[in-house]
């Protein structure tokens, strides 16, 4: 099947780049160096891909994504730029961009768009939310991130935030999985009513059903007064329920009813109300392992899951930790109202290595209590927390896989079980990473393509291991 693929750039170097790129997939590329000639091809030619740069000279890529795709709503546009921000992305995935991706680009990555794009042309799907209207709002960026990972969690904002989808939200704590529900709905049509959120953990379950659904007044022992409870004090807003995998199961049924229903009584009340709000869910807990012991109700978790979002842990995306510690540090100068703060080369290294089982929000409480404790303007390592400086030297690779594992394991457990930590995994995988990649790269000739494959991994995500871990290769074989 021939594919028809429009570029629109007015970088000669990446015209040239995507256009070779294109004829390899076996596709045929059109050139446009500006918004005009992108027009007339695209009215005199079957497109069906694009991809679009978003800054043009004097031009707005962004809108003409908007526009072009009223006309042609079945395009595939993947919008460029070289400003990769959260906005920019949930913006373009609003605006029903297929794909979205960041100068200087992978070719690979590329390649993988037209692979993808090709095959849902060939089996006419279209995954995009083509006939999304919605007015561009300027707003301070709530997530912090620039890659693939973090990438892919702002496209999937954009594409769930423009719905009236029931999101679940999977992840460690401390990953940000509440700045993930509030960017949603920020970013939807309900954004000017009302974001309640709720932790399920922190309320025990007899206080939790009064605060989900109110109570009248006698309802029992205490209740002096009507209350209205969350559900409808949120109206058409978003109900964010964080733990939700620690909901009483008698609480769990409730809330299915509401979610299947639409409506719902206050407790000791006969009337109904209804249930015109938004639920946005959370949790860190298993809860496929929970359902299977009988702790979380299958039925709920099927209501609650239409579209899932999987959050990284911090140690998945440390190449983002320099942007965090920035933005943490100029957050902390106004909360602490300290003087400006900056840290050094070594001491941001250590930060990257450490395995971070407390996330994002670890990282957080470390820079400010950073900023408190350094009384100079520059932060050293020794400022550190020990837990951090023991953890980030790397060994020196001198040892087989296996002779890591026999030779350290059984001097890292027994001090583990003396210090009664509670981060052995992290600790043991922090440990043998080095020397997987190592073995892994020299035993497919450092073809990283390959090797990313095997590990389960995005090759842009090998090559920063590679960088941070200082892997170096042992043979003469090259690089592919």
């Amino acid at each position: 099947m021939n594919c028809n693929v429009l570029v629109v750039d007015d970088e000669r170097s990446i015209r040239w780049v995507l256009e070779k790129t294109i004829s390899r997939a076996s596709a045929t590329p059109h050139i446009a160096s500006n918004l005009q000639e992108a027009l007339e091809i695209l009215e005199s030619q079957s497109i069906d891909m694009a991809f679009v740069d978003i800054h043009l000279q004097q031009e707005n890529g962004l809108a003409f994504t908007e526009e072009i795709l009223k006309r042609f709503p079945s395009l595939l546009i993947t919008v460029m730029t070289g400003q990769n921000t959260m906005f920019n992305t949930v913006e373009a995935m609003k605006k029903g961009a297929f794909e979205y991706i960041t100068k200087p680009f992978d070719i690979q990555e590329v390649e993988e768009i037209l692979k993808r794009g090709q095959h849902l042309i060939r089996s006419h799907r279209d995954d995009r939310q083509s006939q999304l209207q919605l007015t561009h709002r300027e707003e301070q960026e709530i997530l912090i991130g620039r890659s693939r990972e973090m990438r892919d969690i702002f496209k999937l904002i954009g594409r769930v935030a423009a719905t009236h989808l029931t999101v679940l939200i999977l992840g460690e704590s401390g990953t940000g999985k509440e700045l993930i529900a509030r960017s949603i709905h920020s970013h939807s049509d309900r954004s000017e009513a009302p974001f309640i959120a709720i932790n399920c953990a922190a309320i025990p379950g007899e206080l939790l059903e009064s605060e989900l659904f109110g109570h009248e007044k006698g309802a029992f022992t205490g209740a002096v007064d009507r209350k209205r409870g969350k559900l409808e004090l949120v109206g058409r807003g978003t109900l964010f329920l964080d733990e939700i995998g620690d909901m009483p199961l008698k609480l769990q049924a409730k809330l299915l009813r509401v979610l299947q229903e639409r409506q719902f009584e206050r407790v000791g009340g006969t009337e109904l109300i209804p249930a015109t709000m938004r639920v946005i869910a959370a949790t860190h807990r298993q809860l496929n392992k929970m359902i299977a012991e009988k702790e979380f109700r299958a039925d709920l978790f099927y209501r609650l899951s239409v579209f899932p979002i999987n959050v990284p842990s911090l140690r998945e995306h440390r190449e983002d930790i320099p942007l965090l510690v920035e933005h943490f540090l100029k957050k902390g100068r106004q909360e602490l109202a300290v003087g400006r703060k900056s840290i050094t080369e070594e001491t941001m290294e250590i930060l990257q290595k450490y395995s971070w089982p407390g996330n994002i929000r670890e990282l957080e409480n470390v820079v400010k209590s950073l900023m408190i404790i350094n009384v100079s303007e520059i932060i050293t390592k020794n400022a550190l927390p020990h837990n951090l400086l023991r953890q980030a030297p790397l060994p020196e690779y001198e040892e087989t896989l296996e002779e890591l594992a026999y030779k350290k394991l059984h001097i890292v457990i027994p001090e583990f079980v003396h210090q009664q930590r509670e981060d052995l995994m992290d600790a043991v995988l922090h440990q043998i990473e080095r020397p997987l990649l190592q073995l892994l790269l020299e035993e497919t000739r450092w073809n990283q393509q390959r090797a990313a494959r095997i590990l389960g991994i995005n090759r842009n995500t090998l090559r920063k291991k590679i960088e941070i871990l200082q892997v170096r290769r042992l043979s003469s074989s090259n690089s592919q």
